[in-house]
């Protein structure tokens, strides 16, 4: 495979970063509960925004990957939700802070998110039509941790907005512009990928993993027995569960426990980011070189431990710190869970099974934020946040120390006479 669409490729990480960190956790979404909602219950109308567009994502990104897969239709979904991603996060620069804006931006922040977060079934199902397994786990790291730096640069260059008295502070301009900004990062660097999808030739989208293959019951049964991949996808979900939560609610718990401020919300942003960025790419060689498995295992038990200790503490200086070193693990996390998916399947099986990993992360995937909400208005304290975060990654450590040794490790059988 030309090296130049494996750059277009590990582009696209890059391209949503931006959305994600700035609307998704660390910008709009402190904005709209301390700005836009009036009074209290901001932080459980954003968990029911989320809980409804993460049930959305999960039932279309199954059907993508189970019954419309193959590339010639991945291209053409790829490309629209990048586009509409991109205009409905470039409008939410018209939500002011009052109270008749909210519900318009919440369905603006849903229709964005849905676009971005479904667009990764197509795009990972990519890394194995693309790369060959033996080097999946460090492109897939690669990307990852060039969507943190991504993140980073983003949200450096939205701080330097904010701050710089160049933007007006009339009804928040300066916050809100961060939207056009994040929605400008996603149409730039998603276009890449979507023209190098465009530009394949004719003659190779009738080949293994460009072509769709037919839905069947056999089919998908194989891949849910194959070295107890049910097992792992089960493990999948608890943590997409906990990482929805984690990312949905992590801006608004540094500012609810903390009293952090926009500005400090978006440099603690910038620090996690790196502190990601730093773990994804050695976790990458290590998933290649130790295998994908262990690489989440280590990952998860240090999540676990970091959310303990943020639970216990009050102090503002450890919560950075703990908080820091718990971003080093979030990248090798997923990065790995992507790979493992790689390294188990043919080519035109990936599509398949990354809209069951797909399904599987967002079918109960209104459980994390529902659980927050719920403890929120139970307990009256956004701390409840971390401690839902840890019981989640508690269950998907469990059900992983159950999978098979194997699972993940390269099967030769599967990718003889492959060409990339």
């Amino acid at each position: 495979m030309p090296k130049g669409k494996v750059l277009a490729w590990v582009l696209y990480d890059w391209a949503t970063s931006g959305y994600g960190a700035i609307v998704g956790t660390f910008v709009f979404s402190v904005y709209f509960t301390q700005e836009v909602w009036d009074g209290d219950g901001g932080t459980e109308a954003w968990g029911i925004m989320v809980t409804v567009t993460s049930i959305f994502v999960g039932l279309v990104g199954a059907l993508l990957g189970l019954v419309l897969n193959g590339v010639r239709t991945h291209r053409f979904v790829l490309a629209l939700f990048v586009l509409v991603g991109g205009i409905s996060g470039a409008t939410l620069i018209l939500i002011k802070p009052d109270p008749s804006f909210a519900i318009p931006a919440l369905v603006l922040v849903g229709i964005g998110s849905f676009c971005v977060e479904t667009s990764f079934v197509p795009y990972n199902t990519l890394l194995r039509v693309f790369v060959p397994p033996e080097r999946a786990g460090r492109t897939s790291a690669l990307a990852w941790g060039l969507g943190y730096v991504g993140g980073v640069m983003c949200l450096g260059i939205a701080v330097s907005l904010m701050m710089s008295g160049l933007i007006p502070d009339d009804n928040l301009l300066n916050v809100r512009i961060t939207s056009l900004l994040a929605a400008g990062w996603l149409l730039v660097f998603g276009l890449p990928i979507v023209i190098a999808l465009y530009r394949l030739p004719r003659a190779s989208l009738n080949q293994p993993g460009y072509a769709s293959v037919g839905l069947t019951k056999e089919r998908v049964l194989r891949l849910l027995t194959y070295r107890g991949m049910w097992k792992f996808l089960l493990s999948r979900l608890f943590l997409a569960e906990g990482l929805t939560a984690l990312f949905a609610f992590g801006g608004i718990f540094a500012a609810s426990i903390y009293g952090f401020s926009t500005e400090e919300v978006l440099f603690f942003a910038i620090a996690l980011n790196i502190s990601a960025g730093i773990g994804a790419i050695p976790g990458g060689f290590l998933d290649d070189r130790l295998g994908p498995r262990f690489v989440i295992l280590v990952s998860l038990i240090c999540l676990i431990l970091s959310g303990v200790v943020i639970g216990l503490i009050d102090h503002k200086l450890t919560f950075w710190i703990v908080s820091i070193f718990l971003g080093m693990f979030i990248g090798p996390v997923q990065s790995s869970g992507r790979s493992l998916a790689a390294k188990s399947v043919h080519k035109d099986e990936a599509a398949q099974l990354y809209g069951l990993l797909g399904f599987s992360g967002r079918v109960v995937s209104f459980a994390g934020p529902l659980l927050v909400t719920l403890g929120i208005a139970i307990t009256g304290t956004d701390k409840i946040i971390v401690w839902i975060v840890v019981a989640l990654m508690t269950a998907a450590l469990f059900v992983m120390l159950t999978t098979p040794k194997s699972l993940g490790e390269i099967d030769k059988s599967k990718i003889s006479g492959e060409t990339y």
